[in-house]
């Protein structure tokens, strides 16, 4: 894991995209997409039916070694509005321990917009201690932790171009890799991106056994 330093916390980030802020004992995770394989195969596009059981498996994993208290989900947890019908017995009991164990921060995405639940309460914003959780980051000077973009970067590394999933962050902002399994990516090349990105800033580079950071200096695209 790599400490992250925002606005006077410290956060720390694993390289299967959990954020962590120590202090308050909150996990953070974005872009889960639960059921976007059974959505896709409802379409006539098959794939494998297993990813919504890996996704929040992985998170299960991260909560067996940390104390965790609160979950904040930066939305899109859901891939659509029947994700919660179409979960098998055993993701819906794995997602139901998740709602009884721990206290869950729902921020509403876009994918959820027309999304009810009678136990799920979804918020456009979530503050805590002066940063703004939500979705997708808004022109404002606040300090904001978001996803939606699902930030990836393609990096030259011992002459091999590796693309991987990433956080960047910068001075007032940090956005989040999409946690789910069945996720694409935006590089972080994208213009959608530049309005918030400072002159100096980072990117947290996740692979499979680790978490590497770049300043944008440094970055070899």
């Amino acid at each position: 894991m790599k400490v992250i330093n925002f606005n006077n916390h410290e956060f720390k980030i694993n390289n299967d995209g959990v954020l962590f802020w120590l202090e308050k004992k909150i996990a953070i995770v974005s872009d889960l997409h639960l059921e976007k394989g059974s959505s896709f195969a409802s379409s006539g596009q098959f794939v494998p039916p297993f990813d919504s059981e890996e996704t929040l498996n992985k998170l299960i994993n991260f909560l067996k070694i940390h104390e965790v208290k609160i979950i904040i989900l930066l939305g899109d947890t859901f891939h659509d509005r029947g994700a919660l019908n179409r979960m098998s017995s055993k993701v819906k009991s794995i997602f139901d321990s998740l709602v009884e164990n721990y206290e869950i921060i729902f921020v509403l995405g876009n994918h959820e917009n027309k999304m009810k639940s009678a136990f799920i309460k979804f918020y456009e914003r979530y503050i805590v201690d002066d940063i703004h959780f939500l979705h997708e980051a808004v022109l404002e000077k606040k300090y904001q932790i978001s996803g939606h973009f699902h930030p990836v970067a393609s990096l030259k590394i011992n002459s091999k171009q590796i693309t991987e999933k990433c956080l960047i962050h910068s001075e007032n902002h940090i956005i989040m890799p999409a946690f789910g399994e069945f996720t694409g990516g935006l590089n972080i090349n994208n213009p959608v991106f530049k309005p918030f990105l400072n002159r100096n800033y980072y990117i947290y580079f996740l692979t499979k056994k680790s978490v590497y950071k770049f300043a944008s200096h440094d970055i070899k695209t």
